[in-house]
């Protein structure tokens, strides 16, 4: 994978979450809606990195493609996280 890509895969998953940062300061059950869908996020996240050599191989990826962008999910979460919160 190349660095670029990973680079807009992370542009892009910020934009997300703060997307649904503004769509949970709408609404209460907006908000609701939000956590349910970060909080699932985050458990296949963990998931995918319980299960890396094994999710790798069915992606027909290298492991350091599939950690390379895992840990730029994980740091887009943390940016997303708090633009969540801060809203």
């Amino acid at each position: 994978m190349r660095a670029i890509h990973l680079a807009n895969y992370f542009v892009a998953g910020c934009i997300a979450f703060s997307l649904l940062g503004w769509v949970a300061s709408l609404h209460p059950y907006a908000f609701r809606a939000v956590l349910c869908l970060l909080a699932v996020t985050a458990i296949i996240w963990s998931l995918s990195w319980l299960l890396d050599f094994s999710l790798s191989s069915a992606l027909k990826i290298t492991v350091a493609d599939l950690q390379a962008y895992l840990i730029a999910t994980g740091a887009m979460f943390i940016v997303g996280l708090g633009v969540f919160l801060c809203t």
